[in-house]
């Protein structure tokens, strides 16, 4: 999108440039077909934006169970005297350091949405969604199908 506004500005300068120079023939077409671009734009934000949202609230109900799942297995694991045969201390260190990453993200992600940035909130809980999967994985956890 952010080449379509370009696209637009450019043609709207265009036009003033034209209409500073007083061919205001041609401004008059150029003016109509602004005003297609303009409304295709609009449409296509709208599209985006609907998009993004429907993204949004499917990250937004499945990321905390996942997280949280994590942070539960963590936890049980940290109080144990021995790790399962099939997790190294190095591994499950890594799983705390994403468990701690995906958490920090997750909460600037939410910050994203709160102030209308869903873009980059969508593309932050894309990131955490990784991050819980690996730890999820690491930790011998079943990961969601809607998650893979």
């Amino acid at each position: 999108m952010p080449d379509d506004v370009k696209s637009l500005e450019g043609a709207l300068a265009a036009a003033k440039e034209k209409f500073a120079k007083g061919d205001y023939k041609a401004v008059g077409g150029e003016a109509q077909g602004l005003v297609g671009k303009a409304n295709d734009l609009v449409a296509s934000a709208k599209t985006k934006k609907e998009e993004l949202t429907k993204s949004w609230t499917t990250l937004s109900e499945g990321l905390p169970k996942m997280v949280g799942a994590v942070q539960s297995r963590v936890d049980i694991l940290s109080k144990a005297k021995k790790l399962p045969a099939n997790l190294t201390a190095e591994k499950f260190a890594a799983a705390k350091s994403g468990l701690a990453a995906a958490t920090a993200d997750w909460a600037k992600a939410q910050e994203g949405f709160k102030s209308g940035n869903l873009a980059d909130a969508v593309a932050l809980a894309n990131t955490v969604k990784g991050k819980a999967v690996q730890a999820m994985e690491i930790l011998g956890l079943p990961v969601p199908p809607a998650a893979k």
